[in-house]
């Protein structure tokens, strides 16, 4: 079988010049002392609402909004001292809704691949919380222009991304998506679009709950830039590997694999050229993680939930720990892209 001639080695830009600036809601312009509160993580906004209202929530605040005890649940932090919770929707048919949005560091670059993450979690269920509920379809949408919500009305736009099942985890659950801008997108929007019709809420904690209501924390935008490498004569997948380094580790990542059981390059495997502990995860291109494991795996054979992965791009994240200020582990992630080849 011929294959492109051209196969694109992608790496994550390492860079200052990310394109999220707050994505861990660390930057605040006064500590909150209230629910509702959004407008003082810098940088955010809740799509222009008068009347929704996240909530910015952090270890030292006041009144409801402090971690880890919320009026909602228990939850720590994924990352940092804050998160932000939010109500993508209530009772079905309600069509209740609280968006978040922020403004790009720089506008997108059109049909450049890029990592779009963040963690989500519903946090530990207490009694006396409204919440309980899941949904299913949140995600994102990219715009050139701010959106702007009606008070508490779902916005009808069609995301560019999104998470079509059900999610419910009191834990922090990572998705990472890769996206392919069409336009120069300035402006990224979190919630829930369009009305209750098409989604499925359901109930998962308490009796009678009226919230499905979400931590989320860790956004992250990259770029995944590369350089090309031109093969002749016949079209076959080029086998390499990239030399990756951010603080104290180095590694050597593969940038393609093809996993069809003829012992040669049928495992994707990372391998740290220093000493520690780390983590390797695996994500589709639809943001579904495929794969997770630590150093001592013998990597990912493409398989998931027992059926062979579609040939393709895919996102790997390396995560890892050094010490960092005040004696607090300071987390070091390392992304990519690799193609899978069938």
């Amino acid at each position: 079988m011929k294959l492109f001639t051209t196969i694109l080695i992608y790496l994550v830009c390492m860079r200052a010049s990310a394109q999220l600036s707050n994505g861990s809601f660390e930057l605040i312009s006064s500590m909150p002392n209230g629910l509702g509160q959004w407008q003082r993580a810098t940088g955010w906004s809740n799509a222009g609402s008068n009347l929704s209202s996240p909530d910015l929530l952090h270890y030292d605040a006041i009144n409801a909004c402090d971690l880890p005890e919320t009026s909602v649940g228990f939850v720590d932090s994924f990352d940092g001292d804050a998160v932000m919770g939010i109500t993508l929707c209530g009772r079905p048919g309600d069509n209740k809704r609280e968006y978040i949005s922020t403004q790009l560091s720089s506008a997108m670059v059109v049909g450049k691949p890029y990592a779009v993450g963040f963690r989500m979690a519903n946090g530990e269920h207490i009694p006396t919380s409204q919440a309980g509920l899941a949904t299913s379809d949140m995600g994102f949408c990219f715009s050139v222009d701010p959106i702007a919500q009606n008070g508490t009305d779902p916005i009808n736009r069609q995301p560019q991304l999104k998470i079509e099942s059900v999610v419910y985890s009191p834990d922090w659950q990572t998705y990472i998506f890769t996206f392919f801008p069409q336009e120069p997108y300035k402006f990224m929007t979190f919630g829930l679009f369009g009305d209750d019709s098409d989604k499925d809420i359901q109930i998962r904690r308490g009796s009678n709950p009226s919230l499905a209501y979400y931590f989320v924390d860790y956004f992250t935008i990259e770029p995944l830039f590369g350089e090309y490498a031109e093969v002749d004569g016949e079209r076959e997948p080029v086998i390499d590997s990239a030399s990756l380094s951010k603080g104290e580790k180095e590694f050597f990542i593969p940038n393609t694999f093809t996993p069809n059981a003829d012992g040669n390059n049928d495992r994707f495997l990372p391998v740290a050229a220093t000493d520690g502990d780390w983590m390797l995860e695996i994500f589709s291109s639809w943001g579904d993680r495929v794969y997770v494991s630590d150093q001592n795996s013998t990597g990912w054979d493409g398989i998931y939930q027992g059926l062979a992965c579609s040939p393709g791009g895919y996102v790997w994240q390396i995560t890892y720990f050094e010490d960092g200020t005040n004696g607090k582990p300071k987390r070091q992630e390392l992304r990519g892209m690799f193609h899978l080849v069938r």
